[in-house]
């Protein structure tokens, strides 16, 4: 899977082509997306003569006043675009209609002449597949509509933007939505009558009593080829028999149906139905009758006796079926000869006998322009691959719809076959997508040595592709890999190149969270002085800047409505936002599945569901139900609820046809799933039912559950809340924070649950005493002060030192109270007001949880209550004591659950997320680095997850590694451009008079590790190894 950059979908344009090559019987017909975007470009070029009613102002050599000039010629050819899909629509829908109509046809036949509990009759195996067949063509033309619906979409908003008018809504509901390609209506209706049919015909064949709709009478009409013999029981029966090694039965039966008057097209639909299972005894008993018709296909999927063999492996029935002469190059439903069977199936003795008998066959493309070859590589059949090439298959495509052998070969990582393709010089070109066969070895194959072969042959390591401008090297960052990434860099590629966006490799492997991959392109960077994110990256754009529009220009008396556009610029003042959403009375539920595609849903037959949609729904009326596209895409992985209680929330998972509405899978998690005592967060696998009930998958996702702070919240009019100003950038982003009300020093207090729920200051999950690790949540306040007073720690005098202490002294604050064993409520009551608090929760992951043996550990929700309540009470007696002055106080934690708890419970105080990725020891090798007070509980992860998370919950913003930041400042624009506050964590840094040990060392990597210890740029603030989180006074732009 290709990771994109972010704030970007893939290119439109290449996506289109992609689609083209997947539906290569549909490319004909797809909108000229490219052409249309050229028109827009050559008609805003174009002097026109304004026309009589034009306005005065409107000059032929700006461009938007040439567009709307031009506006009938942009129009005249989109609308003949949208008839050309219409009418291949059209055409497709009545072929489908037709198809559907003889499938249930054949289906009624079945049933009609066979009970439920009789023998399934040998074509009921064909009539399934012929409607799984009808199930996947049918997504096809789905896909050819919805792709062509986005392509008409995109276009209008492209000329929207360039002509500076607002044609888009007004088209689509007027000239657009009306066409009949664009109702989804019919589509939906065929989608549900074949899904319906197959579900009822699979619950037939195993037995069960369905009542079926009782058809009309001109339903019951089916042309009498296609009705079978009822016989065919009877000769299944016999040949079951014969199998025994009971041939005289077979023989019997054979002389008995001579003087049938249909014997012919009885045993030769015995015949074919046989070559599956049957031995070939019983096959050379059939064919000696002089009743088997060899050139006979199924009238389903139209497949004849060498296509069963070439499936089944049959050497004997092949053979009979050459020495019959049958035509080799007939196709079946697929567009497949036998030829494609025996490739895919890796029968190397069937494709030597194929190809010797019709050598014109080598390159013969089915319905998806698959050759022979193609189907090889993708099955990774060597030998038979081997063979076609002996055989001057085609190595390089005829044209833009074939399919490049080559490019799939990297992209399957089949080494032997690439050698053989390269050594008959097959040439290095790039596929729809506009990647290169490097590109394809460097994202996605576990064979790295394929670089080596392709350097070989000619390939530039640093070829740019046509999509995003990447280098190989940008693929194996953005998909972590390593091994390919190591060869890439051994063989030469330039690790400093940038691409489209002016950024590097490096920049993605952050991004990502591929640490080993960032480590090695950092060691071997040439230049060590980054230079900042280029500014048109700001806002998502390309290297071309978009003409600038001449103020006379402001309004557009051509709109479609003929009013003047009103819009006014962006506002000079940033915005500001105060506080953020949070429960009331609400529970807010969190589902996330972990890994995108189809990962998180596995059916038991893969495959068999290859588009498909998932419905995620409540019975709870107020519920809005939440629909995801399968395979789960990165941006769809969350889905949250608000719901008034946990005791009747159960969550329904419905798995559709893409279009239609009938359910082919379903689950259901019950209230007890989020409701246990111990379920704040969890994780869950549910099995997958259909319409029978029978289990046909599972599903997976992990849950978080909040609820609101059980008490009494702090009064948004009596406590103000934080506020964070922004900038707008444009409606795709949240706006560059410009400035905040946190400002000046805070210091840093490690805060832990004990066992009785008391929270307390201790940086680790483990206490040692005596030797023995004993972890805080085991122990009640008692027990942990004991201990506290058995190490020589006298809390009473800790807290009496606190007072007289300043701003200045928050260094020595946070080291003296990071073990003082000591509640959290005693510190801040204490504590001068004047010294802001950064609490630094420390609550466990799941592995932490599981390696230290956590069992009374507190639930996410008590925890976050628990520390809220000593916080809220703190606010209270302070405004009571000092109402013109009160402390500020910010959460930070490495975890995101605990993160999002404190977040979704009140609104007054901001939450900051911590992320350990980028650590200066993994960039620089220098270990002598640490806080003043080390830790438990700092975790790493990508700064994409990091960033996602943070921004879903409301969060004020993330605390990164200045390292990391420093060696990839673009990072910096990144996260501030989502509306998200940076804090640089500098706590793993040396002091300077300590360094120059460390550089030296860290010298001998190659590395410059002086670099690492800068201030990044623009940063909001700073959290130092002395336990002090300084936020700027005012953040700039």
């Amino acid at each position: 899977m290709c990771v994109l950059p972010p704030f970007e979908g893939p290119k439109f344009g290449k996506q289109i082509q992609r689609r083209q090559l997947d539906l290569p019987e549909y490319a004909a017909s797809f909108v000229n997306y490219k052409a249309l975007k050229k028109l827009i470009k050559q008609l805003s070029a174009t002097p026109t003569i304004p026309a009589q009613s034009a306005f005065e102002h409107e000059h032929p050599s700006d461009p938007q006043a040439a567009l709307r000039a031009n506006k009938e010629v942009f129009f005249f050819r989109l609308e003949r675009e949208i008839e050309k899909v219409n009418a291949f629509y059209l055409q497709k829908e009545s072929e489908f209609s037709l198809r559907l109509k003889t499938l249930l046809d054949k289906k009624r036949v079945i049933q009609s002449r066979t009970h439920a509990n009789s023998k399934v009759p040998a074509n009921f195996v064909a009539l399934l597949e012929g409607f799984q067949q009808f199930d996947g063509d049918l997504n096809k033309l789905q896909q050819f509509v919805e792709i062509n619906e986005t392509a008409v979409s995109k276009i209008l908003k492209k000329w929207d933007k360039t002509s500076k008018s607002r044609m888009k809504e007004l088209y689509l509901h007027r000239a657009v939505e009306v066409q009949p390609c664009f109702n989804r209506e019919v589509l939906r209706d065929l989608s549900d009558r074949a899904t319906t049919a197959r579900l009822e015909l699979e619950a037939w064949a195993e037995g069960e009593n369905i009542q079926f709709d009782a058809a009309r009478p001109s339903e019951r009409t089916v042309p009498a080829q296609h009705i079978a013999s009822e016989g065919d029981e009877f000769d299944l029966q016999v040949l079951q028999t014969a199998t025994t090694g009971n041939l005289q039965t077979l023989r019997e039966w054979l002389t008995k149906v001579q003087a049938s008057p249909d014997a012919r097209d009885r045993v030769t639909r015995t015949f074919l139905a046989a070559i599956s299972d049957f031995s070939d005894d019983v096959l050379g008993l059939l064919l000696e009758s002089g009743l088997v018709d060899v050139h006979a296909e199924d009238d389903i999927n139209e497949r004849n006796c060498l296509h069963e063999a070439a499936i089944s492996g049959r050497p004997f029935v092949l053979q009979a079926g050459l020495s019959g002469g049958v035509d080799i190059s007939r196709t079946d439903v697929y567009g497949r000869i036998p030829l494609h069977y025996a490739c895919m199936h890796g029968r190397v003795e069937m494709v030597r006998e194929l190809l010797a008998a019709g050598p014109h066959t080598v390159d013969f493309m089915d319905h998806d322009n698959f050759t022979p070859l193609i189907h090889s590589i993708v099955r990774d059949q060597l030998a038979c691959a081997e063979q076609l090439l002996h055989h001057n298959a085609r190595i390089n495509p005829s044209s833009e719809s074939d399919h490049i052998p080559l490019n799939l070969a990297c992209q399957h990582g089949s080494l032997p076959i690439v050698k053989m393709l390269l050594e008959r010089k097959a040439l290095l070109l790039p596929d729809a997508e506009g990647l290169y066969p490097q590109h394809m070895v460097a994202r996605a194959s576990q064979s790295p040595e394929l670089l080596l072969i392709l350097k070989q042959h000619g390939a530039d390591l640093d070829q740019r592709d046509k999509l995003y401008q990447w280098t190989p090297l940008f693929h194996a960052a953005s998909e972590g890999c390593v091994d390919c990434m190591r060869t890439l860099l051994e063989l030469g590629a330039d690790p400093d190149v940038i691409d489209e966006k002016g950024l590097s490799a490096m920049y993605y492997a952050a991004w990502e969270g591929h640490l080993e991959c960032m480590i090695l392109l950092w060691s071997q960077h040439k230049d060590h002085r980054i230079s900042q994110r280029p500014a048109d990256v700001l806002n998502g754009m390309g290297s071309v800047p978009e003409p600038a529009e001449d103020i006379t220009m402001s309004t557009d008396p051509q709109t479609a409505d003929g009013i003047p556009d009103l819009s006014l610029p962006p506002p000079i003042i940033p915005l500001r936002r105060y506080g953020h959403n949070f429960l009331d009375t609400k529970v807010i539920v969190h589902i996330h599945f972990e890994q995108p595609g189809f990962g998180s849903i596995i059916f038991d037959q893969a495959g068999r569901y290859p588009a498909a949609r998932l419905t995620i729904s409540s019975k709870m009326s107020d519920l809005i139900p939440r629909t995801i596209m399968l395979p789960i895409q990165e941006d769809a992985r969350t889905v949250s609820f608000q719901i008034d209680s946990l005791d009747t929330f159960a969550v329904d998972f419905e798995i559709f046809p893409t279009f239609g509405s009938k359910v082919i899978a379903k689950s259901v998690a019950l209230p007890d799933v989020f409701s246990a005592e111990r379920s704040s967060a969890g994780s869950c696998c549910l099995p997958l039912f259909d319409p029978r009930l029978r289990s046909i998958g599972q599903i997976r996702f992990n849950f978080q559950v909040i609820k609101p702070y059980y008490g009494d919240p702090l009064e948004i009019t009596h406590f103000a809340t934080y506020w964070k100003a922004t900038s707008a950038l444009d409606s795709e982003h949240n706006g560059l924070v410009t400035g905040s009300s946190l400002s000046g020093d805070y210091v840093q207090l490690f805060v832990q649950l004990t066992k009785d729920r008391v929270p307390v200051l201790y940086p680790r999950f483990a206490i040692d005493h005596h030797g023995i690790d004993i972890p805080v949540c085991h122990l009640s306040y008692d027990q942990f002060r004991k201990i506290g007073l058995d190490k020589g720690v006298n809390g009473s005098d800790i807290l009496e030192s606190l007072k007289g202490k300043t701003v200045h002294d928050i260094a020595e604050v946070h080291q003296a109270l990071a073990g003082c064993f000591v509640p959290l409520s005693d510190i801040l009551r204490h504590l001068p007001m004047g010294i802001h608090v950064d609490l630094s929760i420390l609550y466990p992951g799941v592995a932490e949880e599981r390696s230290l043996d956590l069992t009374s550990l507190a639930d996410i929700n008590t925890f976050a209550d628990a520390i809220l309540t000593v916080v809220f009470d703190h606010a209270r007696e302070s405004r009571e004591k000092n109402p013109d002055f009160m402390r500020s106080i910010v959460f930070t934690s490495y975890n995101p659950n605990i993160c999002s708890a404190l977040n979704w419970k009140q609104p007054n105080y901001p939450v900051l997320l911590c992320n350990d990725l980028g650590k200066i020891r993994d960039l620089s090798g220098d270990a002598s680095g640490q806080p003043v007070i080390r830790s438990s509980g700092r975790t790493s992860m990508s700064i994409k997850e990091s960033a996602r998370i943070a921004q879903s919950n409301n969060f004020m913003g993330l605390i990164c590694r200045s390292s990391l930041l420093n060696v990839m400042p673009a990072l910096v624009d990144t996260i501030k451009e989502l509306g998200l506050v940076l804090v640089a964590d500098t706590s793993d840094e040396t002091e300077q008079l300590t360094r120059t040990g460390a550089l030296a060392a860290a010298g001998t990597m190659g590395v410059a590790a002086e670099w690492a210890y800068r201030m990044p740029n623009g940063v909001n603030g700073v959290m130092k190894g002395d336990g002090v989180l300084r936020f700027n006074d005012t953040i700039d732009m």
